[in-house]
């Protein structure tokens, strides 16, 4: 799973010519990041909403060109970042499929085929659903089909690489499981005619709306949860990172109800005092926007006590208003992007003509300079051999009487080590990650539940933006294969990342 976790202090200073930078000054400016870094850099993409060349700005100095290169189409929304990779993948205005890869300097197509339910779960491997229900996937490893039992309404890729599809019949729904390249059913589950359907970040849950009522699907094992029943039926539905709470708006509700995983009831209500027509997460749990209907305003509210922050006159597109990596607020004014501090909503920069653009703020490496160690030449011990020259047979006894016509070889220099100390050690092991939550008691428990042999899962911690990340971790192991055998065993929905915990 790769969930961005986004942290530095916003800075932003008004783009003017500096938005075209030299080569020079991005690898200069690279070459600061790398220096300065703890982390993945943060950073956003930048395309011209109409199409064309893509950018990406250092985070947050955003006068600043950190790459450029590609050309890419009008943007609609993005799917996913693969962070291994370096690849986004795209839907365009025209509704079709795209990839830019950082990498190779390219942005492309991925298919001229009209899909409907585009989606993407590493940003490499897309899913689409054909006109007449067939399941499409289009991957670096090559492309893959499949026809359900009736025609699919929508597709969910899950971390573990398989694949949810629900699909309609005789008034009911049903969630298929399968494992691309295999297209054979491995679970399902029948449920009531399904209206909306929202899968968690960390992916462990399907929450579906069944007109009055939310019912979850566990993914791993696809039971059923206990169904929520509203006085209206949901109209929208958004969660936390990790799941722990759902939030449900109803057709003509003016609050937004929180619904807690772990209770499997309604825990609250935000009063917003008018109809909310969408939402959106901030990728870190911090914040909820609500976007109020009839009206261009959006609602913050601070998701640590439920309360509104306060309300920001602007439009709502697709890619603003976000929540930037300080927990600021981005959002479109006129033809400028502004920036307000999350808590007070007070402006602290603005982005002259950024309104133009569509926005997406990533983390990554990859635009690190390479260390100086990895681009040494290697250097074989002992003298030079040539290659052209008569074999020497090495079990032939050699006369020690006689006189040798050569001279000894000088005895062997050890290899000097790289000279940039940042070079990639060999990581210890492989760690199976369970979830990443913001409550510590919510995570002792899920720990005690996990158990595979003679071992339980434990929690650790790491401080993300102020704010302590509990997670829930089994290993190092010595071998990633081990650390997937854990993973299966433990019947619950998991990702491998390299290295301890």
């Amino acid at each position: 799973m790769r969930s961005p976790l986004l942290a530095m202090a916003l800075v932003l200073a008004a783009c003017g010519p500096a938005d075209r930078g030299s080569a020079h000054s991005a690898r200069e400016t690279a070459s600061a990041m790398s220096a300065v870094a703890r982390g993945p850099d943060n950073l956003v993409l930048r395309i011209p909403r109409t199409g064309g060349e893509v950018r990406v700005f250092a985070y947050p100095r955003l006068d600043t060109i950190v790459w450029n290169g590609a050309e890419a189409p009008a943007p609609a929304r993005v799917l996913a970042f693969d962070e291994e990779e370096g690849v986004i993948s795209i839907v365009d205005a025209r509704g079709q499929a795209a990839r830019i890869d950082f990498r190779q300097g390219a942005g492309s197509t991925v298919t001229k085929s009209k899909l409907t339910g585009l989606t993407s779960n590493d940003g490499s491997t897309i899913y689409g659903i054909t006109a007449d229900g067939v399941v499409e996937r289009y991957a670096r490893s090559g492309g893959w089909k499949w026809k359900p039992p009736v025609a699919a309404r929508a597709v969910f890729p899950q971390p573990d690489a398989s694949l949810l599809v629900l699909g309609e019949r005789a008034g009911s729904s049903v969630v298929w499981k399968v494992r691309p390249p295999s297209t054979r059913v491995v679970d399902s589950v029948v449920l009531p005619r399904v209206d909306r359907a929202l899968r968690t970040q960390v992916g462990d849950l399907l929450y579906l709306a069944t007109e009055r009522e939310l019912t979850g699907v566990r993914t791993r094992s696809m039971q059923r949860t206990a169904s929520v029943a509203f006085d209206e039926p949901v109209e929208l539905l958004s969660a936390t990172p990790s799941g722990d709470r759902v939030f449900v708006v109803t057709s003509t509700g003016k609050s937004v109800q929180i619904v807690d995983r772990y209770r499997e009831a309604v825990s609250g209500s935000i009063e917003l005092g008018r109809h909310p027509s969408d939402l959106r997460m901030d990728p870190l749990g911090r914040y909820l926007l609500a976007r109020l209907d009839g009206v261009d305003s959006t609602v913050v509210i601070a998701l640590g006590t439920n309360r509104v922050v306060g309300t920001l006159a602007t439009g709502w597109r697709a890619d603003l208003p976000f929540v930037a990596p300080d927990g600021g607020i981005a959002f479109a004014d006129g033809k400028d992007v502004i920036v307000t501090d999350g808590t007070t909503l007070r402006p602290t920069a603005r982005v002259s003509g950024g309104a133009a653009d569509f926005w997406y703020p990533f983390r990554w490496t990859g635009f690190r300079p390479r260390a100086e160690g990895l681009d040494q030449p290697v250097d074989f011990a002992g003298p030079p051999v040539d290659s052209m020259g008569a074999p020497t047979d090495s079990a032939a006894p050699r006369d020690s009487a006689a006189p040798s016509k050569e001279p000894s070889p000088p005895p062997a220099q050890p290899v000097p080590p790289p000279r940039d100390s940042a070079v990639r050690r060999p990581a210890a092991g492989y760690t199976v990650s369970f979830a990443a939550l913001l409550v510590a008691d919510k995570a002792r428990d899920l720990a005690a539940s996990i158990r595979v042999g003679s071992e339980n899962a434990r929690v650790v911690t790491a401080v993300r933006d102020g704010s302590t990340i509990y997670r829930v971790v089994l290993g190092p192991y010595t071998t990633r294969e081990e650390a997937e055998r854990i993973g299966r065993e433990s019947k619950q929905s998991y990702w491998i990342y390299e290295g301890g915990p």
